[in-house]
């Protein structure tokens, strides 16, 4: 059996625990996903270049850890804990792009200006969000969200697999871009559910779309 049942199954149950709000759950469930595609990278080990390895396994392993960071971040009421860890989650996520960016570039993508652009420009929504209820965490989240940028034009911009590299680079965006939104402009229990739920789904989605696509060996 391949990974996508699998990946499905665990995925769906940590997006659930996470639109319920369950904490236990969500420990439990939320970093099956990246252990299901840490497993199938690792039967390509052989095929792929030693630096693509190495590049595959600093983007999971960040991402991972990123992941531990905003659950924590997401359970904790204290402001001041919420802000230390979603500026931890963000700066390993920017590694974690910095990663999958890293991979794309050594196989020859290179990410078009208008590109860079147009996702730059999509994320200052939620920086202008930042700007007027978290100035003191747009330095940090600025950064990530240039990194962001970068990771999601040069996937378009990669000449295969397409248009799997191209929309897990856009669905990282809009998973990201909808976290500020949720957190900071809604209120309602019900919708604040449904996109906490759409975070999960698209983010989850992103991975499976970008890292097995940069399992396959290049040419």
């Amino acid at each position: 059996m391949g990974p996508a049942i699998p990946y499905l199954s665990v995925s769906a149950a940590a997006t659930i625990a996470g639109a319920l709000h369950r904490r236990r759950a969500a420990e439990i469930t939320k970093p099956l996903p990246l252990l299901v595609l840490a497993a199938h990278s690792l039967r390509g080990t052989r095929r792929r270049n030693g630096i693509d390895n190495a590049l595959l396994a600093g983007a999971l392993a960040l991402s991972a850890a990123g992941d531990r960071a905003m659950l924590l971040e997401e359970f904790t009421d204290e402001p001041s804990d919420k802000d230390r860890r979603l500026q931890i989650g963000a700066s390993l996520f920017a590694g974690a792009q910095l990663c999958l960016t890293g991979i794309m570039w050594r196989r020859g993508a290179r990410p078009r200006p208008a590109g860079v652009l147009l996702r730059t420009a999509i994320l200052a929504e939620s920086a202008t969000v930042m700007a007027l209820r978290r100035p003191r965490l747009l330095p940090v989240l600025g950064g990530y969200g240039n990194t962001l940028a970068l990771m999601s034009s040069t996937a378009g911009a990669s000449h295969r697999p397409q248009p799997r590299l191209r929309n897990g680079g856009w669905l990282f965006l809009a998973s990201d871009l909808t976290i500020i939104n949720r957190r900071h402009l809604i209120r309602d229990e019900r919708l604040a559910a449904m996109a906490e739920a759409w975070v999960l789904a698209s983010y989850f989605a992103a991975q499976w779309l970008l890292v097995t696509s940069l399992s396959e060996p290049d040419g």
